[in-house]
């Protein structure tokens, strides 16, 4: 080729930054696409006709370091034995140019040799040609130390003796069999190489046949002459493959504490008791948001129920208040604290539905923070939270009594639900401890010291203002409801709620008006409605009938859900029997439907035929002599009327 590529080389193709992955000499050239990750094949002809249009150019100030030699850029990347030759071979070089201007006189080089290698412990002092050979090189490169290191490492048959043909079936293989979404083994693919190579010999003399590679060879050429990228995309598709080789950079960052908030949820690997039953529970649901500049964590909530996004709320809303009552509550030592609170400026979280709920999209709404959604597939995005839930499950949850591990190999014969032994409250307490003790004021390893430190440090140079007052109780009253006034009364979700100005709102303000409803997630008996009259916010009193106070909505909703498994199968009716009662109710009223609308028609065709009648007996009394026309009309009225009737189509279920 006459442009220079190099695997690894950063060119521009058509004003794009492309990366030079695989190199096939005499073949193809194989770009990657810095920005998106697609990979591009092109033949050498196709490349040099890029280059001379200008399409193709080498960026200058590449980021790999090469020697045109083929060793490498610095002496400790030559292999360990190599580099004590190439040490050895100084001490001789320099101790020659220190000593006489010219190295070419045998009897001074045979002196000098002598002295280093007596100094130097060399039992083998280089000949004085070997000096001269030595001194001249290393001279001549500008005193370059690489010039002096051993060449042996680009001698012999590194990739032994191929015939061609053989490397064109490879080839042919290769495209065919192993490069494709089948993903045949390497043993299949060449079983095949050598099936080909066998027929290929049949059209030729035995002293011409051409011989195949061992299993060995072919692997060794596999790894030679493919580039991983494109056998990852051709054999998983290249969405696995852009993933698997994406580039690993730090992602987004944050300068100052509360910039980037990242939450995510996780199942915990625990299983968990009954407080009074000790009946198993299910693995509960983690719920983080973590501060990505400190690593403070900003609210954890546990709760028994699937992702959701009441749970998003409750932890966002312990996010942005103050942590004071949760530390008190710890048994820990009071110079302990947890400070992470205020409003935050960004929430970065996943797709999950859960996020995409309207109660934490109010609740971000009325903080005045931005939300950010990850793109599918890249949870580097918020690296922070995913690395944080890794680390609670390994140094905290599985250590526990009744931890499930990761996966059934880690966990081997542990007996996690026999050992199931913690409660959800007694679970909580732990891992806020462990949060407040132990990782707040253990040394991170990105930032170089412990979280609280960093968000202590950076507070001073950024301070967070509390929240106002207005905000705090938004963060208290966190559920937000559009509703209807009916009757003097408001409510959702099963939650009736009455005051007694409600009734003077609903007559002021036209029929069809919205109220805002927000209810406090942790007591379902604490909610406010919001008066459009007087600009105020109303307290509610909850009139649902038994609810104690600090029955939270999720412990509510629970409640409302539960079954009627408790009730003694001889007072609860068969579903059988109900669904066959309801049916038989459901006919019988059809039915008197039915012997309705008959009635009503019997009804009609008496009226028909006595109608019939009345006409018959007017016309024969007023008309004494009928006229010819009349007559046959009398005669059709001498037809008994009593013999007529009016067809109908009878209806189903008629009797």
């Amino acid at each position: 080729m006459t442009i220079p590529l190099r695997e690894g080389f950063s060119v521009s193709f058509h004003g794009h930054h492309f990366r030079v992955i695989d190199i096939q000499p005499d073949r193809t050239v194989t770009l990657l696409n810095e920005r998106t990750s697609n990979a591009k094949t092109f033949k050498n002809d196709e490349i040099e006709a890029f280059r001379q249009q200008g399409l193709l150019k080498i960026i200058e100030g590449q980021d790999i370091l090469f020697r045109e030699d083929g060793l490498p850029p610095i002496p400790a990347a030559l292999p360990a034995h190599h580099r004590l030759k190439l040490q050895r071979s100084l001490c001789y070089v320099r101790a020659v140019l220190n000593q006489t201007s010219t190295f070419s006189c045998t009897r001074e080089l045979k002196v000098i040799s002598a002295s280093v290698a007596k100094l130097i412990h060399d039992d083998k002092p280089p000949s004085p040609s070997s000096l001269y050979r030595w001194c001249h090189r290393y001279v001549q490169s500008g005193e370059d130390v690489m010039s002096l290191a051993p060449l042996t490492a680009n001698c012999g048959r590194r990739h032994g003796q191929i015939d061609v043909e053989v490397i064109e079936i490879f080839y042919m293989v290769i495209d065919t069999y192993y490069l494709t979404r089948a993903r045949t083994s390497l043993r299949e693919t060449h079983a095949e190489l050598a099936d080909r190579v066998i027929e290929a010999n049949q059209n030729r003399s035995k002293t011409n046949w051409i011989r195949t590679v061992s299993y060995t060879g072919f692997c060794k050429l596999v790894k030679r002459l493919l580039d991983p990228f494109v056998v990852m995309t051709r054999r998983l598709g290249e969405r696995a493959a852009r993933r698997f080789f994406r580039t690993r950079d730090r992602g987004p960052s944050a300068l100052f504490p509360l910039e980037r908030v990242e939450i995510d949820h996780t199942t915990l690997d625990i299983i968990l008791i009954h407080p009074i039953t000790k009946a198993y529970l299910r693995r509960p649901t983690c719920t983080v948001a973590i501060d990505h500049r400190t690593r403070m964590v900003c609210g954890i909530y546990i709760d028994l129920e699937p992702p959701s996004s009441i749970a998003v709320l409750m932890c966002l809303r312990q996010a942005v208040m103050c942590k004071q009552g949760i530390v008190d509550s710890l048994s820990i030592d009071i110079n302990l604290t947890w400070p992470v609170d205020g409003q935050f400026r960004l929430i970065c979280m996943d797709n999950g539905p859960e996020f995409h709920g309207n109660a934490h999209k109010q609740f971000c709404a009325d903080m005045h923070a931005d939300m950010q959604y990850c793109p599918p597939g890249k949870p580097w995005y918020k690296a922070a939270v995913e690395r944080f839930i890794g680390t609670l499950n390994h140094q905290l949850i599985h250590r526990l009594p009744g931890t499930t591990w990761s996966n059934p190999v880690e966990r081997g014969d542990y007996p996690s639900e026999k050992l199931a032994f913690l409660t959800l409250h007694e679970l909580r307490q732990l891992v806020f401890q462990w949060v407040v003790v132990k990782y707040h004021n253990t040394r991170h390893s990105e930032l170089g010291e412990t979280p609280l430190q960093c968000w202590k440090r950076l507070i001073e140079e950024h301070p967070i203002p509390p929240l106002p007052d207005s905000l705090s109780l938004e963060a208290e009253t966190g559920l937000t409801f559009q509703r209807k006034i009916s009757n003097g009364r408001i409510g959702t979700k099963g939650l009736i709620y009455h005051h007694p100005y409600l009734v003077h709102l609903e007559e002021k303000l036209p029929e069809k008006q919205l109220f805002m409803l927000r209810i406090d997630p942790q007591d379902v008996t604490q909610a406010y409605i919001a008066d459009p009259v007087n600009k105020a916010l109303v307290k509610l009193k909850c009139l649902t009938p038994n609810i104690e106070p600090g029955t939270s909505w999720i412990e509510f909703q629970q409640s409302r859900k539960k079954n009627n498994s408790d009730v003694p199968e001889d007072m609860d009716p068969h579903i059988d029997t109900i669904r066959q009662e309801k049916a038989k109710f459901r006919r019988q009223v059809h039915q008197l439907h039915q012997d309705a609308e008959h009635e009503l028609e019997r009804k009609t065709q008496q009226k028909t035929r006595e109608k019939y009648k009345n006409r018959r007996k007017s016309q024969t009394t007023s008309q004494t002599k009928p006229s010819s026309s009349q007559s046959s009309t009398s005669e059709m009225d001498n037809i008994d009327c009593d013999n007529w009737f009016v067809e109908t189509s009878k209806t189903k279920g008629e009797r």
